[in-house]
């Protein structure tokens, strides 16, 4: 009886050791700089800086501290038609002019 408990145990043991999640790898950088003798870049990755808005008689406002002013490239597409497209950003802010009702999917790229 000794044996077969002590049989079980063990069984068990390894059973447990072998199950267990390998610790998952560290999210990547979400910003990467290079500078060299020419000049240099920053690069953003996995923008938080990016939604839906519904246009209401044709207009909608963003509200985003990561609208950091006119210079900003924004990424627009009308997600309910073939239906034309502005984004223009700002300081704080973007604002979307399209047709009235049609869903817009933004994001902020630079």
């Amino acid at each position: 009886m000794r044996g077969i408990v002590a049989m079980l145990a063990l069984i068990g043991a390894t059973k447990a050791g072998c199950s267990q999640v390998q610790p998952q790898p560290p999210l990547p950088a979400t910003t990467m700089s290079s500078w060299g003798p020419a000049g240099g870049f920053t690069l953003s990755s996995g923008s938080t800086c990016a939604g839906h808005a519904t246009l209401n008689a044709g207009r909608a406002s963003v509200s985003d501290p990561c609208f950091t002013g006119t210079d900003n490239v924004v990424m627009c597409t009308d997600t309910t038609a073939a239906n034309a497209v502005q984004c223009s950003p700002g300081y704080g802010y973007l604002t979307i002019s399209g047709a009235a009702g049609d869903t817009i999917s933004y994001a902020r790229m630079k």
